[in-house]
């Protein structure tokens, strides 16, 4: 895996019906996977909680911090279909809510 930056995760997010792909090399082991979430938090100022890992997936709740715009979604990584997404949680968050939100931070 090599190391990405805001830009690459910008540049590479897609909006979808349901969620928002992040199209970006899938992070290979436990530690990796803890590596670039705790990154990728860092980059868009979210607080992970809630992890849950399964045989082949990843899944935390991120929220942005008290200073931003309030907001939470689910961040999943998959690696069977080898992907990259965020769902939003509630009818008061859409995929292109996320997509703004990543872009503009």
């Amino acid at each position: 895996m090599q190391p990405f930056t805001k830009n690459d995760i910008k540049q590479h997010a897609v909006v979808n019906e349901q969620s928002v792909e992040i199209r970006v090399d899938l992070p290979t082991t436990p530690l990796k996977t803890q590596q670039w979430t705790q990154q990728f938090c860092e980059f868009f100022h979210f607080s992970l909680s809630d992890a849950d890992w399964g045989a082949d997936r990843f899944q935390a709740l991120v929220t942005t911090r008290p200073s931003e715009t309030h907001f939470q979604c689910m961040l999943c990584i998959e690696w069977l279909c080898e992907a990259i997404w965020l769902e939003p949680i509630g009818t008061q968050q859409s995929p292109s809510a996320i997509y703004q939100y990543l872009q503009s931070a």
